[in-house]
Protein backbone atom coordinates (compact mmCIF):
# COMPACT_ATOMS: atom_id res chain seq x y z
CA UNK A 1 0.00 0.00 0.00
CA UNK A 2 1.35 3.39 -0.97
CA UNK A 3 2.67 5.72 1.70
CA UNK A 4 1.78 9.31 0.92
CA UNK A 5 3.06 12.47 2.48
CA UNK A 6 0.52 14.72 4.18
CA UNK A 7 -1.63 16.78 1.87
CA UNK A 8 -0.39 20.27 1.16
CA UNK A 9 -3.00 22.92 0.46
CA UNK A 10 -1.91 25.11 -2.43
CA UNK A 11 -2.05 28.87 -2.53
CA UNK A 12 -5.11 28.55 -4.77
CA UNK A 13 -6.69 26.26 -2.18
CA UNK A 14 -6.02 28.72 0.61
CA UNK A 15 -7.66 31.40 -1.48
CA UNK A 16 -10.74 29.20 -1.89
CA UNK A 17 -10.90 28.75 1.88
CA UNK A 18 -10.66 32.49 2.44
CA UNK A 19 -13.31 33.24 -0.19
CA UNK A 20 -15.58 30.56 1.19
CA UNK A 21 -15.39 32.02 4.68
CA UNK A 22 -15.58 35.68 3.65
CA UNK A 23 -18.36 35.30 1.12
CA UNK A 24 -20.18 32.55 3.00
CA UNK A 25 -20.22 30.39 -0.09
CA UNK A 26 -19.48 26.64 -0.17
CA UNK A 27 -16.33 24.92 -1.39
CA UNK A 28 -17.27 22.18 -3.85
CA UNK A 29 -14.81 19.31 -4.32
CA UNK A 30 -14.95 18.30 -7.98
CA UNK A 31 -12.61 15.34 -8.33
CA UNK A 32 -9.19 13.89 -7.64
CA UNK A 33 -6.53 13.84 -10.36
CA UNK A 34 -4.25 10.79 -10.08
CA UNK A 35 -0.82 10.54 -11.71
CA UNK A 36 2.50 8.69 -11.75
CA UNK A 37 5.05 11.42 -11.04
CA UNK A 38 6.09 13.76 -8.20
CA UNK A 39 7.44 17.31 -7.89
CA UNK A 40 11.14 17.85 -8.35
CA UNK A 41 11.06 20.40 -5.53
CA UNK A 42 8.69 19.59 -2.66
CA UNK A 43 8.97 23.13 -1.34
CA UNK A 44 7.24 24.42 -4.47
CA UNK A 45 4.06 22.36 -3.99
CA UNK A 46 2.14 25.35 -2.66
CA UNK A 47 2.54 27.17 -5.97
CA UNK A 48 1.49 24.21 -8.11
CA UNK A 49 -1.62 24.59 -10.28
CA UNK A 50 -1.85 20.98 -11.54
CA UNK A 51 -0.36 17.59 -10.79
CA UNK A 52 2.82 16.69 -12.66
CA UNK A 53 1.59 13.84 -14.88
CA UNK A 54 -2.13 13.13 -14.73
CA UNK A 55 -3.31 9.67 -15.79
CA UNK A 56 -6.88 9.24 -14.53
CA UNK A 57 -9.54 11.00 -12.49
CA UNK A 58 -11.37 9.91 -9.35
CA UNK A 59 -15.01 10.81 -8.70
CA UNK A 60 -15.81 12.30 -5.29
CA UNK A 61 -17.81 9.67 -3.41
CA UNK A 62 -17.89 10.97 0.16
CA UNK A 63 -17.11 14.06 2.16
CA UNK A 64 -17.32 14.33 5.92
CA UNK A 65 -16.02 15.68 9.19
CA UNK A 66 -13.84 13.48 11.40
CA UNK A 67 -14.68 14.17 15.04
CA UNK A 68 -11.47 14.00 17.07
CA UNK A 69 -10.81 15.41 20.50
CA UNK A 70 -7.20 16.07 19.57
CA UNK A 71 -7.13 19.26 17.54
CA UNK A 72 -3.80 18.26 16.02
CA UNK A 73 -5.29 15.23 14.27
CA UNK A 74 -7.20 14.98 11.04
CA UNK A 75 -10.56 16.69 11.11
CA UNK A 76 -11.82 16.31 7.57
CA UNK A 77 -11.98 13.39 5.09
CA UNK A 78 -12.65 13.31 1.36
CA UNK A 79 -12.97 10.08 -0.63
CA UNK A 80 -12.90 9.47 -4.38
CA UNK A 81 -13.59 6.38 -6.47
CA UNK A 82 -11.44 5.45 -9.44
CA UNK A 83 -10.91 2.45 -11.72
CA UNK A 84 -8.70 1.10 -14.48
CA UNK A 85 -11.63 0.49 -16.89
CA UNK A 86 -10.26 2.95 -19.47
CA UNK A 87 -6.57 2.50 -18.77
CA UNK A 88 -4.59 1.10 -21.69
CA UNK A 89 -1.26 1.06 -19.84
CA UNK A 90 -0.71 0.41 -16.14
CA UNK A 91 1.17 2.92 -13.98
CA UNK A 92 2.45 3.57 -10.45
CA UNK A 93 0.15 5.80 -8.45
CA UNK A 94 2.51 8.33 -6.94
CA UNK A 95 0.67 11.67 -6.84
CA UNK A 96 -2.87 12.93 -6.19
CA UNK A 97 -4.40 16.36 -6.59
CA UNK A 98 -7.69 17.47 -5.05
CA UNK A 99 -9.63 19.74 -7.43
CA UNK A 100 -12.24 22.16 -6.04
CA UNK A 101 -13.98 25.48 -6.56
CA UNK A 102 -16.12 27.94 -4.62
CA UNK A 103 -19.70 27.79 -5.77
CA UNK A 104 -21.74 30.99 -5.95
CA UNK A 105 -24.54 32.55 -7.90
CA UNK A 106 -22.31 35.46 -8.76
CA UNK A 107 -18.67 36.48 -8.83
CA UNK A 108 -17.45 40.01 -8.51
CA UNK A 109 -14.03 41.59 -8.58
CA UNK A 110 -14.98 43.30 -5.34
CA UNK A 111 -13.90 40.72 -2.77
CA UNK A 112 -13.23 37.87 -5.21
CA UNK A 113 -9.87 39.14 -6.41
CA UNK A 114 -10.50 38.13 -10.01
CA UNK A 115 -11.70 34.63 -9.17
CA UNK A 116 -14.59 33.58 -11.44
CA UNK A 117 -15.57 30.14 -10.19
CA UNK A 118 -12.98 28.02 -11.97
CA UNK A 119 -11.83 24.68 -10.57
CA UNK A 120 -8.29 24.82 -9.15
CA UNK A 121 -5.73 22.52 -7.52
CA UNK A 122 -6.87 22.76 -3.91
CA UNK A 123 -4.39 20.31 -2.37
CA UNK A 124 -1.64 17.93 -3.40
CA UNK A 125 0.03 14.84 -1.90
CA UNK A 126 2.57 12.35 -3.24
CA UNK A 127 4.72 9.29 -2.41
CA UNK A 128 8.45 8.82 -2.43
CA UNK A 129 9.96 6.54 -5.04
CA UNK A 130 9.53 2.88 -4.19
CA UNK A 131 6.42 3.49 -2.08
CA UNK A 132 3.87 3.75 -4.91
CA UNK A 133 0.84 1.58 -5.68
CA UNK A 134 0.64 -0.21 -9.05
CA UNK A 135 -2.56 0.18 -11.06
CA UNK A 136 -2.74 -2.37 -13.90
CA UNK A 137 -4.33 -1.71 -17.28
CA UNK A 138 -7.92 -2.59 -18.12
CA UNK A 139 -6.68 -5.98 -19.31
CA UNK A 140 -6.70 -6.87 -15.61
CA UNK A 141 -10.27 -6.06 -14.54
CA UNK A 142 -10.63 -4.66 -11.05
CA UNK A 143 -13.42 -3.42 -8.83
CA UNK A 144 -13.63 0.31 -8.21
CA UNK A 145 -10.91 1.55 -5.88
CA UNK A 146 -11.09 4.42 -3.41
CA UNK A 147 -8.63 7.17 -2.65
CA UNK A 148 -8.88 9.12 0.62
CA UNK A 149 -7.45 12.43 1.77
CA UNK A 150 -7.44 13.59 5.39
CA UNK A 151 -7.00 17.24 6.27
CA UNK A 152 -5.34 18.36 9.48
CA UNK A 153 -5.71 21.45 11.63
CA UNK A 154 -2.84 23.40 13.09
CA UNK A 155 -2.65 26.92 14.52
CA UNK A 156 -4.21 29.79 12.67
CA UNK A 157 -0.97 31.19 11.41
CA UNK A 158 0.14 28.03 9.60
CA UNK A 159 -3.18 26.35 9.03
CA UNK A 160 -3.02 23.72 6.32
CA UNK A 161 -6.76 23.57 5.90
CA UNK A 162 -9.76 24.34 7.99
CA UNK A 163 -13.12 23.72 6.40
CA UNK A 164 -16.26 24.91 8.08
CA UNK A 165 -18.76 22.14 7.38
CA UNK A 166 -21.53 24.71 7.10
CA UNK A 167 -19.74 26.22 4.11
CA UNK A 168 -19.16 22.91 2.43
CA UNK A 169 -21.18 20.42 0.39
CA UNK A 170 -20.66 16.79 -0.42
CA UNK A 171 -21.52 15.36 -3.81
CA UNK A 172 -24.95 14.15 -2.70
CA UNK A 173 -25.94 17.52 -1.28
CA UNK A 174 -24.48 19.28 -4.27
CA UNK A 175 -26.42 17.18 -6.79
CA UNK A 176 -29.62 17.74 -4.82
CA UNK A 177 -28.90 21.44 -4.93
CA UNK A 178 -28.55 21.31 -8.71
CA UNK A 179 -32.07 19.89 -9.06
CA UNK A 180 -33.65 22.31 -6.61
CA UNK A 181 -36.09 24.45 -8.61
CA UNK A 182 -35.86 27.19 -6.01
CA UNK A 183 -32.07 27.49 -6.15
CA UNK A 184 -30.11 30.31 -7.85
CA UNK A 185 -32.94 32.78 -8.10
CA UNK A 186 -30.48 35.61 -7.64
CA UNK A 187 -28.82 35.21 -11.03
CA UNK A 188 -28.85 38.56 -12.83
CA UNK A 189 -29.10 38.72 -16.60
CA UNK A 190 -27.04 40.94 -18.85
CA UNK A 191 -27.98 44.08 -20.74
CA UNK A 192 -26.77 45.42 -24.07
CA UNK A 193 -23.94 47.16 -22.18
CA UNK A 194 -23.21 45.10 -19.04
CA UNK A 195 -22.36 41.49 -18.35
CA UNK A 196 -24.75 39.50 -16.21
CA UNK A 197 -23.94 37.84 -12.90
CA UNK A 198 -23.59 34.09 -13.17
CA UNK A 199 -25.24 31.41 -11.07
CA UNK A 200 -25.15 27.77 -12.07
CA UNK A 201 -25.03 28.90 -15.66
CA UNK A 202 -22.14 30.51 -17.55
CA UNK A 203 -21.81 34.23 -17.22
CA UNK A 204 -23.77 35.94 -20.01
CA UNK A 205 -21.91 38.62 -21.91
CA UNK A 206 -23.05 42.11 -22.81
CA UNK A 207 -25.37 42.06 -25.79
CA UNK A 208 -26.60 38.51 -25.15
CA UNK A 209 -29.88 39.53 -23.57
CA UNK A 210 -31.87 38.65 -26.69
CA UNK A 211 -31.96 35.53 -28.85
CA UNK A 212 -29.48 33.45 -26.82
CA UNK A 213 -29.99 30.10 -25.10
CA UNK A 214 -27.95 27.82 -22.87
CA UNK A 215 -26.72 24.82 -24.83
CA UNK A 216 -26.34 21.28 -23.56
CA UNK A 217 -22.57 21.75 -23.57
CA UNK A 218 -22.95 24.49 -20.95
CA UNK A 219 -22.30 27.49 -23.21
CA UNK A 220 -24.47 30.33 -24.42
CA UNK A 221 -25.53 29.96 -28.04
CA UNK A 222 -27.25 32.40 -30.34
CA UNK A 223 -30.63 31.39 -31.67
CA UNK A 224 -30.43 30.69 -35.38
CA UNK A 225 -33.28 32.73 -36.83
CA UNK A 226 -34.55 32.17 -40.35
CA UNK A 227 -34.96 35.17 -42.62
CA UNK A 228 -38.32 36.12 -44.11
CA UNK A 229 -37.15 34.67 -47.43
CA UNK A 230 -36.22 31.38 -45.72
CA UNK A 231 -39.76 31.13 -44.37
CA UNK A 232 -41.30 32.05 -47.73
CA UNK A 233 -39.08 29.44 -49.42
CA UNK A 234 -40.62 26.83 -47.13
CA UNK A 235 -44.25 27.95 -47.48
CA UNK A 236 -44.18 29.13 -51.10
CA UNK A 237 -41.42 27.39 -53.09
CA UNK A 238 -40.94 28.36 -56.76
CA UNK A 239 -44.06 27.40 -58.71
CA UNK A 240 -46.43 28.01 -55.79
CA UNK A 241 -49.66 29.97 -56.12
CA UNK A 242 -50.46 32.86 -53.77
CA UNK A 243 -54.10 34.01 -53.70
CA UNK A 244 -55.36 37.14 -51.97
CA UNK A 245 -58.36 39.45 -52.07
CA UNK A 246 -56.07 42.33 -51.09
CA UNK A 247 -53.77 44.44 -53.18
CA UNK A 248 -50.53 43.01 -51.74
CA UNK A 249 -47.76 42.51 -54.26
CA UNK A 250 -45.56 39.61 -53.10
CA UNK A 251 -42.61 41.08 -55.05
CA UNK A 252 -42.73 44.00 -52.62
CA UNK A 253 -43.60 42.30 -49.34
CA UNK A 254 -41.17 39.36 -49.71
CA UNK A 255 -37.83 40.75 -50.79
CA UNK A 256 -35.64 38.36 -52.75
CA UNK A 257 -38.54 36.52 -54.38
CA UNK A 258 -40.05 36.99 -57.85
CA UNK A 259 -43.75 36.66 -58.67
CA UNK A 260 -45.98 37.18 -61.71
CA UNK A 261 -49.71 37.55 -62.06
CA UNK A 262 -51.17 34.26 -63.08
CA UNK A 263 -54.27 32.81 -64.78
CA UNK A 264 -56.06 36.15 -65.26
CA UNK A 265 -59.73 35.51 -65.97
CA UNK A 266 -59.38 31.76 -65.56
CA UNK A 267 -60.65 29.28 -63.03
CA UNK A 268 -57.93 26.98 -61.67
CA UNK A 269 -58.48 23.31 -62.51
CA UNK A 270 -56.72 20.38 -60.83
CA UNK A 271 -54.42 18.36 -63.08
CA UNK A 272 -55.09 14.66 -63.51
CA UNK A 273 -57.52 12.21 -65.10
CA UNK A 274 -61.24 12.47 -64.48
CA UNK A 275 -64.15 10.30 -65.70
CA UNK A 276 -67.76 11.45 -65.92
CA UNK A 277 -70.70 9.59 -67.50
CA UNK A 278 -68.34 7.12 -69.10
CA UNK A 279 -66.11 9.78 -70.67
CA UNK A 280 -62.53 10.21 -69.42
CA UNK A 281 -60.86 13.61 -69.40
CA UNK A 282 -57.14 14.21 -68.85
CA UNK A 283 -55.81 17.58 -67.69
CA UNK A 284 -52.09 18.42 -67.78
CA UNK A 285 -50.56 21.09 -65.53
CA UNK A 286 -50.15 24.34 -67.46
CA UNK A 287 -52.74 23.49 -70.13
CA UNK A 288 -55.56 25.97 -70.80
CA UNK A 289 -59.04 25.67 -72.21
CA UNK A 290 -62.64 26.77 -71.94
CA UNK A 291 -64.24 30.10 -72.85
CA UNK A 292 -66.14 32.78 -70.98
CA UNK A 293 -69.02 32.91 -73.51
CA UNK A 294 -70.07 30.49 -76.24
CA UNK A 295 -72.18 30.56 -79.40
CA UNK A 296 -74.01 27.32 -80.12
CA UNK A 297 -73.56 25.69 -83.50
CA UNK A 298 -76.36 23.73 -85.20
CA UNK A 299 -74.65 20.54 -84.18
CA UNK A 300 -74.68 21.62 -80.51
CA UNK A 301 -78.41 22.38 -80.53
CA UNK A 302 -80.83 19.82 -79.14
CA UNK A 303 -82.67 17.81 -81.79
CA UNK A 304 -86.13 19.42 -82.44
CA UNK A 305 -88.84 19.95 -85.13
CA UNK A 306 -91.24 22.66 -86.35
CA UNK A 307 -94.94 22.10 -87.33
CA UNK A 308 -97.35 24.15 -89.53
CA UNK A 309 -101.00 23.78 -90.71
CA UNK A 310 -103.56 25.52 -92.97
CA UNK A 311 -107.29 25.14 -93.67
CA UNK A 312 -108.22 22.85 -96.65
CA UNK A 313 -111.59 24.63 -97.32
CA UNK A 314 -111.75 27.21 -100.07
CA UNK A 315 -115.35 28.05 -101.19
CA UNK A 316 -115.69 29.43 -104.75
CA UNK A 317 -118.45 29.39 -107.36
CA UNK A 318 -119.23 28.92 -111.02
CA UNK A 319 -121.71 31.43 -112.55
CA UNK A 320 -124.21 31.29 -115.56
CA UNK A 321 -126.00 33.93 -117.54
CA UNK A 322 -129.56 34.64 -116.67
CA UNK A 323 -132.04 37.43 -117.20
CA UNK A 324 -133.15 39.82 -114.67
CA UNK A 325 -136.54 38.29 -114.58
CA UNK A 326 -135.11 35.43 -112.79
CA UNK A 327 -135.00 32.96 -115.60
CA UNK A 328 -131.87 31.11 -114.75
CA UNK A 329 -130.93 30.31 -118.27
CA UNK A 330 -132.43 33.32 -120.06
CA UNK A 331 -134.83 33.00 -122.98
CA UNK A 332 -134.32 30.21 -125.47
CA UNK A 333 -136.27 29.17 -128.51
CA UNK A 334 -137.62 25.82 -129.00
CA UNK A 335 -134.36 24.60 -130.36
CA UNK A 336 -132.72 25.66 -127.17
CA UNK A 337 -130.94 28.53 -128.71
CA UNK A 338 -130.61 31.59 -126.68
CA UNK A 339 -133.22 34.01 -127.79
CA UNK A 340 -132.16 36.92 -125.67
CA UNK A 341 -134.07 38.82 -123.13
CA UNK A 342 -133.71 41.89 -121.18
CA UNK A 343 -130.61 42.80 -119.19
CA UNK A 344 -128.33 39.76 -118.47
CA UNK A 345 -126.36 39.14 -115.18
CA UNK A 346 -123.44 36.67 -114.77
CA UNK A 347 -123.92 36.72 -111.10
CA UNK A 348 -127.54 35.90 -111.24
CA UNK A 349 -128.06 33.97 -108.08
CA UNK A 350 -130.38 31.63 -109.81
CA UNK A 351 -127.64 30.79 -112.25
CA UNK A 352 -124.68 30.40 -109.88
CA UNK A 353 -123.25 27.19 -108.43
CA UNK A 354 -120.84 26.83 -105.39
CA UNK A 355 -118.44 23.85 -104.56
CA UNK A 356 -114.86 22.96 -103.31
CA UNK A 357 -112.41 22.35 -106.05
CA UNK A 358 -109.05 20.45 -106.03
CA UNK A 359 -106.31 23.01 -105.07
CA UNK A 360 -103.16 23.59 -102.81
CA UNK A 361 -101.77 26.13 -100.29
CA UNK A 362 -98.14 27.38 -99.81
CA UNK A 363 -96.86 27.95 -96.16
CA UNK A 364 -93.64 29.90 -95.19
CA UNK A 365 -91.94 29.50 -91.72
CA UNK A 366 -89.74 32.42 -90.68
CA UNK A 367 -86.48 32.30 -88.57
CA UNK A 368 -85.78 34.10 -85.27
CA UNK A 369 -82.88 34.57 -82.76
CA UNK A 370 -79.92 36.97 -82.64
CA UNK A 371 -77.07 34.43 -83.03
CA UNK A 372 -75.52 35.73 -79.77
CA UNK A 373 -73.22 34.00 -77.23
CA UNK A 374 -74.54 32.62 -73.96
CA UNK A 375 -72.89 33.06 -70.53
CA UNK A 376 -70.61 30.08 -69.97
CA UNK A 377 -69.12 30.90 -66.51
CA UNK A 378 -70.27 29.60 -63.12
CA UNK A 379 -70.98 32.10 -60.32
CA UNK A 380 -67.61 33.62 -59.42
CA UNK A 381 -65.74 35.95 -57.09
CA UNK A 382 -62.59 37.65 -58.39
CA UNK A 383 -59.28 37.39 -56.45
CA UNK A 384 -55.65 38.29 -57.17
CA UNK A 385 -53.56 35.24 -58.11
CA UNK A 386 -49.75 35.26 -58.21
CA UNK A 387 -47.31 32.53 -59.22
CA UNK A 388 -43.76 32.44 -57.85
CA UNK A 389 -41.15 32.22 -60.61
CA UNK A 390 -37.89 32.68 -58.63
Amino acid sequence: MAEFHDIVVTQAGLKLIALSAAMEKPIVFDRMDIGDSRPSDASAIATMTAIVDKKIEGTISDLGVVNNTDATEARYRILAKYSNSTLTTGFKISEVGVIAHVESNYYKDDGWGGYAGESVLFGYFYTDEGKEDWLPSKDTPMDDLQMGAYFSISNGASVAVYINEENNVNIITFNAHLTDVNAHKDMVGCTSEYDGERGFVPKPKAGQQDNYYLGADGTWKQVSQRSIKDIVDIIYPVGSIYTTIGSQNPNEIWSGTTWERYAAGRVLLSAGTYTENGTTYTYTAGATGGEAKHTLTAGEMPSHSHSASSSTTGAHYHGAWGDEAGNPFGLYDSNRNYAGSGSMDWNNPLGRTSTDGNHSHTISIGSTGGNGSHENRPPYSVVNVWRRTA
